[in-house]
């Protein structure tokens, strides 16, 4: 018969191994007697608050209210249930299963299959967990490893973080690492390289660099510090990138700011672009202004203004009404809406509408409205049709061959 062993409450014992089960009453203390460590073969339990010296081994351990105190390491075989407590381990932590109702903290690596903390988590070292739910603030010193992390409140990991899954409800920090699925309703930020199928966060994201990102939607901004490499990207506020990007689709509602060369599929922003380097997409649509080094795409659409500084080449161009164009403008079919003012322009066929006005046009076949200006030439090839009282510095003149485009 397995012999128990019963701690009177505020009473000091020492002790090396218990056959049994360990019973500790609440303010008492608990040490080794000869090394430094404690083996119970069946379940410690903790009343209140309790102080253990050295180092802990048992097959489970329970607790109830108060703080259970480690002053090593404590290896579980199987559960660990602090209901209503606290447990702090200035050593490391390995179990199957975690249970705490307040607060956990450990001083080393933290491993386990699932981990349910009520309140907060501090982990000094590493930390392994399949399965991991904290209500409130979780930080890891070291690096993150797991299936998934649910925090209500918020995560900060110092090392490289590791997961299928990230469901955080306010904030989010990491230094990085591979992180399928996040989802945060506050604010999400990565300091190191990051790469994630899919991204989702309600305010503001910061990432020092996406090296392989699936799709990111943001509710308010996003800011990237390095290189981007994406499927696609929705923002509803504004977003700004300071290293190339290369991706898919990106949809902004407000303002996009790109500090370096950018190759897209597809550009859908509701404010105004702006591109230090050069611009490569699909197809463009902005509703307000596009500012770039060069664009060359298929399909452009810009409600208010263009500016360039070597040009803009597509084989399809519009812009809207009283909209403007600075640098050259080279594409296929190009229409320009009433009002409008242009550079030179190099079309396939031109259709300007009332009372535009451009500088030079070099075009095959040119419709132009009404009160249409030209301050410059007006070269054709094939056909050219005028409104009413065209302005035009000099003669429309039709050409066998029309000038080389500068892009």
């Amino acid at each position: 018969m397995t012999k128990d062993l019963t701690v009177e409450k505020h009473s000091t014992i020492e002790v090396d191994l218990v056959e049994g089960n360990l019973l500790a009453g609440h303010g008492s203390t608990i040490k080794a007697k000869s090394g430094d460590k404690i083996s119970i073969n069946g379940v410690a339990k903790f009343e209140g608050d309790c102080e253990i010296l050295s180092s802990l081994e048992a097959r489970d351990l329970d607790g109830e209210d108060g703080t259970i105190h480690v002053q090593g390491d404590l290896l579980v075989e199987q559960s660990v249930d602090v209901e209503d407590g606290r447990l702090v381990v200035d050593g490391g932590l390995q179990a199957h299963d975690v249970e705490v109702g307040k607060e956990l903290r450990i001083g080393r690596d933290l491993k386990c299959q699932s981990l349910d903390v009520g309140g907060s988590l501090k982990v000094e070292g590493n930390m392994e967990a399949q399965e991991a739910e904290i209500g409130g603030r979780v930080s890891v010193d070291g690096n993150l490893k797991g299936n998934s992390l649910d925090v209500g409140g918020s995560v900060r990991v110092r090392g490289l973080t590791e997961l299928e899954k990230l469901d955080v409800g306010e904030k989010a920090e990491v230094a990085g690492g591979t992180i399928r699925s996040i989802d945060v309703g506050g604010k999400f930020e990565s300091s190191g390289k990051l790469s994630s199928e899919s991204i989702d966060v309600g305010g503001t994201v910061r990432l020092a660099v996406g090296e392989r990102i699936g799709k990111i939607e943001v509710g308010g901004r996003l800011d990237v510090d390095g290189s981007m490499n994406f499927d696609e990207i929705d923002v509803g506020g504004v977003a700004r990138i300071k290293g190339p990007v290369k991706g898919g689709r990106v949809e902004v509602g407000g303002r996009l700011r790109m500090e370096n060369s950018a190759s897209v599929e597809e550009l859908e922003v509701g404010g105004s672009v702006e591109a230090d380097g050069e611009l490569d997409a699909r197809t463009v649509e902005v509703g307000g202004s596009l500012m770039a080094e060069l664009c060359r795409a298929t399909e452009v659409e810009v409600g208010g203004k263009v500016e360039t500084r070597k040009g803009m080449k597509a084989e399809r161009f519009e812009i809207g009404k009283r909209g403007r164009i600075r640098g050259p403008l080279v594409a296929e079919r190009v229409k320009i809406g009433d009002k409008a003012e242009a550079d030179d322009i190099y079309a396939g066929e031109l259709q300007m509408g009332d009372d535009a006005s451009a500088r030079n046009i070099y075009a095959k076949r040119a419709l132009l409205g009404s009160d249409c200006r030209v301050s410059g030439e007006l070269l054709y090839v094939e056909e050219l049709r005028v409104g009413e009282d065209l302005r035009s510095q000099s003669e429309p003149k039709k050409v066998e061959r029309l000038p080389e485009p500068p892009i």
